[in-house]
């Protein structure tokens, strides 16, 4: 199965989880990949009325990512077993 990431710069609607019964919803730039504590996080820049800040979500909390654009994914083959594995910086 070819692996799927979205892309550096692209716009993206993500739901995940929040602090309470409600999930939240982050809608920005997707920057890039981090570590959170021990688990791996996204990073979206967000604009909000006149404030830009960057949000961490971590990938365990993660409901769906929503895009309308398919030029934002990237397919990535799987070459060997280390493949499997993701490796954030």
């Amino acid at each position: 199965m070819d692996m799927i990431e979205i892309k550096k710069g692209g716009k993206y609607r993500v739901l995940s989880a929040s602090g309470d019964d409600n999930p939240i919803t982050t809608e920005g730039e997707f920057v890039g990949y981090t570590v959170l504590g021990e688990e791996g996080a996204i990073v979206f820049r967000v604009k909000e009325k006149e404030k830009s800040f960057l949000r961490m979500i971590p990938v365990g909390g993660v409901f769906s990512i929503e895009f309308d654009n398919e030029d934002l994914l990237k397919v990535k083959e799987k070459l060997d077993e280390h493949d499997k594995t993701n490796y954030i910086n």
